[in-house]
């Protein structure tokens, strides 16, 4: 089962196949793990939006559209817009990660940005993404870390793509000044 494409497991999914749904859950919780806690910076946070992800897999499989996009997207949507919600929730408008939350994004291991995490340039990244906007944050994350097309950040986040690439230019002309060596005679 772990060769078939996603379409045809969400399909099985969609028939109440546990087994199918297991088998896009071990295809796709690492990339969906990093991503959530990417964005929240809470592990605890990033294991409940996992595990309600994949419940809304299990329960909103019906709805699936191959046609319209893939899965990955699809599913990265569904953590986006959970991981969203709850981050409004619990902050109400709080646009800052807690600095414990930098720590822990500086400290995960994820395949090749591992060493870069681990560094002190990594600490230096995540305390400066960790204080960027969310919707700016959200962009980067998802170009850098996950190497994801604007198009497909597009159809996950539903913004322009013009949109998302003044966001990027933005976040990232952000993250230069975040972590330009201070200028002589500047505190």
């Amino acid at each position: 089962m772990e060769d078939r494409p996603d379409h045809a497991l969400v399909a099985d999914v969609a028939r109440g196949d546990a087994a199918a749904l297991r088998t896009l859950y071990l295809r796709y919780e690492r990339p969906t793990f990093n991503l959530i806690l990417r964005l929240a910076g809470d592990r605890e946070m990033a294991q409940d939006m996992m595990q309600e992800t994949f419940t809304r897999v299990w329960t909103m499989a019906r709805t699936f559209r191959g046609d319209r996009g893939t899965f990955k997207g699809w599913l990265f949507t569904i953590a986006l817009n959970l991981t969203r919600s709850e981050l409004a929730r619990k902050r109400r408008g709080s646009r800052h990660l807690a600095e414990d939350a930098v720590e822990e994004l500086a400290s995960q291991a994820d395949g090749p940005d591992t060493l870069l995490q681990r560094s002190e340039v990594g600490r230096r990244v995540a305390a400066a993404l960790a204080h960027m906007a969310p919707h700016l944050r959200e962009v980067v994350v998802m170009k850098v870390y996950h190497q994801l097309k604007f198009r497909e950040i597009a159809d996950i986040t539903k913004t322009p793509e013009g949109t998302l690439k003044a966001r990027f230019h933005r976040a990232v002309a952000e993250l230069r000044e975040r972590l330009a060596p201070p200028r002589s005679g500047q505190p």
